[in-house]
C-alpha cells in the first residue's frame, strides 16, 4: 500500500510545483502589495511541502528505514531553536519602529544571552561589532535602505564629524 503513497505524493509535489510556477508567472508582487499570483504561490508551496513530508514518511515506512538520530539530540536544543525563532520574529516586529541599528544590536544581545549564554562584556562587545559590521556592509557598502528608527546612519555620520 505504501507504493501508492509514494506515487500519489510525487503527483501532489508535481502539482504543487506547477501551481507555484503558474502563480509566479501571474505575478507574485510583494508582501505589502500582493500580486494576482500571491495566493497561488503560497498555496503551491504549502502543497509541495506537505506532499514532500508525506513522501518522506511513506518512504521510511516502505523501505523500513529506521531513524538513527533524534531530531534534537542535545538537551535544550529545542529551546534554542524556539528562542531563535522568537528572536527573529521580534527583530522583524521592532525593525520599523526602532530601526535597523537598534534592532540588530538587540537581536545580537538576545542571541548571545539566550542561545549560548555569554558574559555581559563579551555579549555587548560582540553585539556592537556585529552591528557595526552589518551597517558597514549593508548600509554603506551595498547601500541597502533599512528603516532608520532612533539611531540611523546619518546620525552616526554627524557624530563622527
Amino acid at each position: 500500500m505504501r507504493i501508492y503513497d509514494l506515487i500519489s505524493t510525487a503527483i501532489f509535489m508535481a502539482l504543487g510545483s506547477y501551481i507555484v510556477l503558474s502563480g509566479w508567472m501571474l505575478g507574485f508582487g510583494r508582501w505589502q502589495q500582493p500580486g494576482s499570483g500571491f495566493i497561488a504561490v503560497l498555496s503551491g508551496c504549502l502543497l509541495f511541502g506537505l506532499a514532500g513530508l508525506w513522501f518522506v514518511m511513506a518512504a521510511v515506512k516502505q523501505w523500513g528505514i529506521e531513524p538513527t538520530r533524534r531530531l534534537f539530540p542535545e538537551p535544550g536544543s529545542l529551546r534554542r531553536v524556539l528562542c531563535l525563532t522568537v528572536a527573529l520574529i521580534g527583530f522583524t516586529w521592532i525593525l520599523e519602529t526602532a530601526g535597523f541599528v537598534v534592532s540588530c544590536f538587540l537581536l545580537m544581545v538576545f542571541l548571545m544571552r539566550a542561545i549560548e549564554p555569554q558574559g555581559w562584556r563579551s555579549t555587548l562587545l560582540f553585539a556592537f561589532i556585529s552591528t557595526l559590521f552589518c551597517v558597514l556592509v549593508f548600509q554603506i557598502w551595498l547601500k541597502v535602505e533599512f528603516p532608520e528608527g532612533w539611531i540611523n546612519i546619518y546620525a552616526i555620520r554627524k557624530w563622527m564629524r
